[in-house]
């Protein structure tokens, strides 16, 4: 008896093309799953850079202005004035926003949440600590941002990306 043409897959078929599928499922989700802490590390290197051509403009400008041994000074760029310290740009939480652009949210506490895309924690008057969004300090994931004045090169930055 004579019953056509096959026009379908046999079951061994189908098997055997998604235990393929299930391998490289395996073989390939390391790599998805890893880049959030890829995107993190881009951000956070992205901001770095941001805070030094800032920096470089700003003290630019407090130089032309002789306001580059002041330990509390202030530039006006575009309309809105930036505190600055010896010239470069004060490291306060409300600060920040003013001489670079982004999302920022000025936090109290090392574990307080925010929805900007950074939070901005002040550490003793000198120093900002930037977050990403989703961590705390605990998470070893930030960007540490000071202006030491009592040092030959003024400006510290220093990422901590050994948990992003």
């Amino acid at each position: 008896m004579k019953y056509g043409n096959k026009n379908g897959f046999t079951l061994i078929e189908l098997v055997v093309v998604i235990i393929i599928l299930g391998v490289l499922a395996v073989v390939a989700a390391p790599n998805f799953i890893n880049l959030k802490s890829d995107a993190v590390l881009a951000n956070m290197e992205t901001l770095e850079g941001t805070l030094k051509s800032t920096n470089q403009l700003v003290y630019s400008k407090a130089v032309l202005e002789g306001q580059e041994k002041l330990e509390q000074g202030s530039i006006v760029n575009n309309g809105t004035t930036i505190m600055t310290s010896f010239g470069y740009v004060a490291a306060t939480s409300t600060n920040i926003p003013n001489a670079i652009e982004g999302s920022f949210e000025a936090i109290t506490f090392a574990d307080d949440s925010f929805e900007a895309d950074w939070g901005l924690l002040p550490l003793a008057g000198f120093a900002v600590v930037f977050l990403p969004k989703g961590y705390s300090i605990a998470d070893n994931c930030l960007l540490l941002y000071a202006v030491l004045p009592a040092s030959n090169d003024p400006l510290f930055y220093l990422p901590l990306t050994s948990d992003c």
